[in-house]
């Protein structure tokens, strides 16, 4: 008797818990759509021809100062994706949502989307193995479309990460909405970024590797290799069809440094290259005290070397130093990112750990435990005002990364630390919101300013937006471990969002289910 009641109690339990979860789902994700709806407003002016994103925003003058760089444009249509992909994954709670919103924030999208041209320019690049004419996006926002100087050899205005944020969210809008258009332009910058890869042999045969910050840099960056692995896994599904040729021109240097091009398909291409710059990060960024990740390889030398000249002029490797500069959590929280994917694409052991490992690394270097009114937060680095650093969005890179690393049940530290977010966004929504807009400082609130940046709102709205992700999830799991205690034995397998996927645990491709109430790892 005390059996069933504990039975009964616990399955209680489930559905408060899967309830109160779908609650806090809804309510992040509406939260989400605030602070979007804030930044469009007072960060965003032009036309929907000629938009531009204000670099800093005063919330009570209005007042706003120039158009921000590329970068922090970009996570602008990450918040965008991020409340897409929310209201996708609550559709059938929040039909009505979803039906209201959806439209509205894809061509809201597709307009900041379009916008990018002003950023956009061509140029002709002599890279490690090949001379080619790329389209690319440069730092400073031009005054005309697709006329931005993007020119390899200036150090100011061509960079490879933001090729790499850019093309992470093309993917993302093309898998949210289908737009061919996007999935195009994200295959160009991944092979664009491929292409900086440094391809020359030593004196082993071995790849240098590694992508320098820009085509005009010799040093090496945690932020130009780490946020291009999880991309190039997407694309390489993507690619992966029972039909799919061999027709990508991949140009590389041979174990004797010769130059060769080779026809390839691009999913191959794709996940190998995932591995090598995994491999490579972890190898000579990954600070084995702290186990979180270095920022950067300086170089020997500060100018270009070219071998050659003329049109069979190439760019020559430079040997890089040690590892320099500060452990940011965006850093880690690519490479956890790009672990979690390739561990569902190999089910190698390697990745497996290093998600484990770096959950739990991460939250011991970068949460600070601190008491308010009873209770503890954990709070992630934060800057000293809104004008100086980058932070809140460093902080968010590292919280999505979260979001993945929690399916794959590998460690309680993503669920703890994605709780923590959770928390400390409440707490500044609900003590220091201004109009929809929230203070970097989420547990001390604005200061001595006002100012803002639509970069760092755009992070808090995707943060939200992903929270809502997470805790739908976790409703789900929830509701079907009830489900569970109903109806044993019951061997069928679901997916996470509650859909019944299979009665045989054999013919699953490797991801993460659930069965008999528990979650379930199918490595292949």
């Amino acid at each position: 008797m005390k059996k069933i009641i504990s039975l009964l109690l616990l399955t209680l339990g489930i559905n408060a818990s899967s309830l109160a979860q779908s609650e806090m789902a809804v309510q992040n994700l509406k939260r989400a759509m605030l602070i979007l709806d804030a930044t469009m407003e007072r960060s965003f002016r032009g036309t929907d021809t000629n938009k531009y994103m204000a670099d800093v925003c005063d919330t009570e003058s209005d007042e706003v100062s120039g158009p921000s760089d590329v970068w922090p444009y970009t996570a602008a249509i990450e918040a965008h994706c991020s409340v897409l992909e929310a209201l996708k994954t609550l559709k059938d709670v929040e039909p009505e949502l979803y039906t209201e919103h959806f439209d509205k924030y894809a061509n809201q999208l597709d307009m900041l989307i379009d916008n990018l041209a002003y950023y956009k320019g061509t140029y002709i690049l002599f890279s490690y193995a090949s001379r080619r004419k790329w389209s690319v996006y440069a730092v400073p926002r031009a005054s005309q479309r697709n006329l931005a100087n993007v020119t390899g050899d200036n150090l100011k205005y061509n960079v490879y990460d933001d090729q790499m944020w850019i093309a992470r969210e093309l993917i993302r809008a093309y898998q949210l909405t289908g737009k061919q258009s996007y999935l195009e332009e994200a295959t160009h910058l991944a092979d664009y970024v491929i292409d900086g890869w440094d391809c020359w042999r030593d004196a082993n045969g071995e790849e240098y590797g590694g992508i320098t910050w820009g085509p005009g840099y010799n040093s090496k960056h945690a932020c130009s290799n780490g946020p291009i692995i999880q991309p190039l896994v997407w694309l390489h599904r993507i690619y992966a069809t029972p039909d799919e040729k061999a027709d990508c021109e991949y140009y590389y240097r041979d174990t004797d440094n010769a130059l060769v091009t080779a026809l390839v398909k691009r999913s191959d291409l794709y996940l190998d290259f995932a591995k090598k710059i995994y491999a490579w990060q972890k190898k000579y960024l990954l600070n084995e005290d702290t186990g979180v990740y270095w920022d950067m390889l300086g170089a020997a030398v500060g100018e270009l070397q070219y071998v050659d000249s003329g049109l069979k002029r190439r760019r020559a490797h430079v040997d890089n130093g040690t590892h320099v500069g500060n452990a940011y959590t965006y850093n880690t929280g690519t490479m956890l990112a790009g672990a979690v994917e390739l561990l569902h694409t190999t089910s190698a052991e390697e990745y497996s750990n290093d998600v484990s490992d770096l959950t739990k690394k991460s939250f011991q270097n970068f949460a600070h435990p601190r008491r308010i009114s009873g209770k503890t937060y954990y709070e992630w680095p934060t800057d000293a005002n809104a004008l100086q650093g980058f932070n809140a969005w460093f902080d968010n890179v590292l919280m999505r990364a979260f979001v993945d690393a929690d399916q794959t049940e590998l460690s309680t530290y993503s669920n703890r630390s994605l709780e923590s977010f959770q928390n400390n966004l409440d707490y500044a929504f609900e003590h220091f919101n201004r109009q929809n807009m929230l203070p970097i400082n989420l547990l001390s609130g604005w200061g001595d300013s006002y100012k803002t940046k639509g970069f760092h709102q755009a992070s808090f709205a995707a943060e939200y937006a992903m929270l809502a992700v997470w805790q739908y999830r976790k409703s789900q799991a929830s509701a079907i471990q009830n489900t569970a205690f109903n109806r044993q034995p019951d061997n069928k397998v679901y997916t996470l969002d509650g859909k019944v996927i299979s009665s045989s645990v054999n013919t699953l491709p490797s991801g993460l289910y659930i069965r008999k109430g528990q979650k379930l790892l199918v490595k292949r």
